[in-house]
């Protein structure tokens, strides 16, 4: 394949695809990056599914007293513990929303810190809304 095509194939592959592998010039989209990316991408996923076991379990055992419905007043009483969450929600989105100009940050690790940071925040939120959608506003303290 000419030089100029195959520049042309690695501009217009995903970003997952980085660092293009030939065999005697023909592109292999399935090398070693293309096995880190689907490992990552498996790790996603998974996070987001145990999330989702968490929110469902938050939905069943909501109610007064319980740690699904009150969870939310530890950061309170830990004010280091508060600015960490508050730290990892802001920066995980700010890396995200990046992402979405400069594709080239998904290629690092800080960007799959960030979507995990980003599942964390959500997962919280969602365990946050599943209790309350249970059991409705009750007391903690």
């Amino acid at each position: 394949m000419s030089t100029m095509l195959q520049q042309k194939l690695i501009d217009l592959r995903p970003a997952a695809f980085s660092s293009f592998e030939t065999s005697r010039g023909i592109p292999m989209t399935f090398g070693s990056d293309a096995v880190k990316a689907g490992w990552r991408w498996a790790l996603i996923l998974l996070h987001v599914l145990l999330w989702a076991a968490l929110a469902l379990q938050a939905y069943r055992t909501a109610g007064a007293y319980k740690f699904a419905s009150c969870w939310q007043i530890i950061p309170i009483y830990f004010p280091l513990l508060n600015m960490l969450l508050w730290a990892i929600a802001i920066s995980s989105f700010l890396v995200v929303l990046a992402a979405i100009f400069r594709p080239s940050i998904c290629r690092h690790a800080s960007f799959w810190a960030a979507c995990h940071g980003m599942i964390l925040t959500a997962g919280l939120l969602v365990c946050n809304y599943s209790a309350y959608a249970a059991a409705g506003q009750v007391s903690c303290l």
